[in-house]
């Protein structure tokens, strides 16, 4: 099935659909932006409008030619899709190395060479010094969309060579009613947004896996915790049994949300978790500003020990250990 253009990505094509028609489109464009905004999306409904045969009025590729057909179909000669190998999370030397051959060859079908790299900060060092040879070097025909959320992982000497294009987040009523579409009924649109950072593919991504169901369970826990009713092991083995990485992100989330509140007197404060506001405001009787940034900062360390794929079972007894410490309901003494 074709990718289609998203109501908040009509700028970004328009300004890239102007390049190309006044023949200054860039040999390397570097997209940007947030997760969740369907960037992979776009270079890919990108790549395919620069092969198609008959564009469509707005400049989308039009499905039906014969380029059209044999890119969705996976079989254009003309295009390269990179992304890491099954069960590797980085892009290897190899694969670059490829692509060098790749783009040394003329077009089967005398148009533009397609190389799309996503995510872009999958490639290692050794990755990344091989694409800069064919960023240097570039062919006439070539076209290469490196897509990333995490532009700053990526060598100086990459960037420098692409043309950014960055992607947003506008919250408008054509967002809202195209994300309205995809979210089953009765969702609240207002909490998976704010949840997502208003990206509306995470929040998608939010109702779609139980997400919200899992992190209410996790703060559930953490009440458990606070009045040593469940020990750190216990809750531990139930959040590695379904996701840790998103029990972690609602952790620091929580956390970053008290640091608000702390801040702000318990002022009105613009919180992540609107919906738990009064439940955070109760742990801020039991802890310090001081502990709350050495909280957040073990939570943000375990993040990093996560994605270095260390004992996640581990990683996530000792951050519980941590929050009980930290917000654990002492009873006073009798004098």
């Amino acid at each position: 099935m074709m990718a289609s253009l998203l109501p908040w990505q009509q700028s970004q094509w328009q300004l890239l659909q102007e390049s190309r028609q006044q023949g200054r489109l860039p040999h390397a464009l570097l997209l940007t932006g947030p997760q969740g905004l369907g960037k992979g999306q776009f270079a890919t409904l990108f790549a395919q409008s620069l092969l198609c045969q008959s564009n469509n009025a707005d400049a989308t590729p039009c499905g039906l030619c014969r380029y059209c057909q044999l890119y969705q179909a996976g079989s254009h000669p003309d295009v390269s899709l990179v992304s890491p190998l099954e069960g590797k999370k980085a892009i290897a030397v190899d694969q670059i190395r490829a692509l060098g051959q790749f783009m040394a060859l003329k077009s089967q079908y005398a148009g533009h060479k397609l190389v799309v790299i996503n995510p872009a900060e999958a490639m290692n060092i050794n990755s990344s010094n091989s694409l800069l040879k064919t960023l240097e070097e570039p062919s006439a025909e070539a076209v290469l969309l490196l897509v990333t959320h995490q532009p700053a992982q990526l060598p100086a000497t990459i960037r420098s060579r692409c043309q950014e294009v960055r992607f947003g987040i506008a919250e408008t009523a054509e967002n809202r009613a195209w994300l309205s579409q995809q979210l089953p009924a009765g969702a609240d649109i207002d909490l998976l947004l704010s949840l997502a950072g208003g990206a509306p593919f995470r929040a998608i991504q939010l109702a779609d896996e139980g997400l919200l169901e899992q992190r209410q369970t996790l703060f559930n826990g953490l009440d458990q915790l606070a009045g040593l009713k469940l020990d750190p092991v216990s809750l531990a083995s139930q959040l590695n049994k379904a996701n840790p990485g998103w029990a972690l992100l609602c952790l620091y989330s929580w956390t970053a949300d008290m640091i608000r509140l702390k801040a702000a007197e318990q002022t009105a404060a613009q919180l992540g978790n609107p919906d738990l506001g009064e439940r955070l405001l109760k742990l801020l009787n039991q802890v310090s500003l001081t502990n709350l940034f050495k909280l957040q900062d073990r939570i943000r360390q375990a993040q990093q020990e996560f994605e270095r794929n260390l004992n996640p079972a581990l990683i996530m007894e000792s951050v519980l250990m941590e929050w009980q410490n930290t917000f654990r309901i002492r009873k006073r003494k009798i004098t």
